[in-house]
């Protein structure tokens, strides 16, 4: 059986991470974070840092900005700090944002193959979605669970199991596709397989997180689900 026969036998939803995986906003955040430090008087984070900082939501993103520069903020002054950025972020999240070279054209190769895609990601819901609309990814991406959609997040497993849910379909017929971690701990708490990309938003190299799969290329992606279907599918299997 063919690698693309196999995937849509086999798999009927693919669910993306955001940052780091489809699209590249790592300037972006920059621009935000560093506004907000700039207005505590401290100087501005790399676009290097903010690859580091991001994965774990805006909150942790901001602990991490201010720890850099030897302040630890308590929970208030966190979540002051964190409506800050926000507000500056949500003003404009695409200024500098860019999908990954390949992501267009194998969501689009998706959709034509009938395979409904969503996205799970701990940015929060309003930017993701102008992001992936004003990039045309959504559609064909046609659902998309942020970090304040549900009560929970990535790694929580339940963050991708009520996305998936909603989305009308069998989290056994699901895949996920990221760069972190916390997208292959979710996604194998949740029973999916889990396909890494090699160029995501972490410190610790892709082939060390224990994925099912690791692309170079976002071209590769259909290919590398095939192989995951052909070996039966690893978790979440009947």
């Amino acid at each position: 059986m063919q690698t693309t026969d196999a995937l849509i036998a086999r798999f009927d939803t693919v669910i993306y991470d955001l940052d780091g995986t489809l699209i590249d906003s790592a300037k972006d955040m920059q621009l935000a974070v560093s506004r907000v430090l700039a207005d505590h008087d401290l100087p501005p984070v790399s676009e290097d840092d903010v690859r580091v900082f991001m994965g774990q939501g805006s909150k942790v993103t901001m602990a991490k900005a201010f720890a850099k520069h030897g302040r630890i903020l308590d929970d208030a002054a966190l979540s002051a700090v964190t409506r800050e950025f926000v507000r500056y972020y949500e003003a404009d999240p695409v200024g500098h944002t860019v999908a990954f070279d390949g992501v267009a054209k194998v969501v689009r190769q998706f959709d034509r193959l009938g395979l409904k895609q969503g996205v799970c990601t701990n940015k929060f819901e309003k930017p993701s979605r102008t992001i992936l609309e004003h990039l045309k990814l959504m559609p064909p991406i046609t659902d998309l669970a942020g970090a304040d959609t549900f009560p929970v997040r990535k790694p929580d497993p339940r963050h991708i199991l009520m996305l998936v849910e909603r989305m009308g379909r069998d989290p056994k017929r699901a895949v996920m596709v990221g760069d972190s971690i916390h997208d292959v701990e979710a996604a194998h708490g949740a029973g999916l397989p889990a396909v890494l990309v090699s160029w995501g938003y972490t410190t610790q190299p892709a082939s060390e997180l224990g994925a099912d799969a690791v692309i170079e290329r976002f071209d590769a992606l259909p290919e590398a689900i095939g192989r995951i279907a052909q070996n039966n599918g690893g978790r979440g299997r009947d």
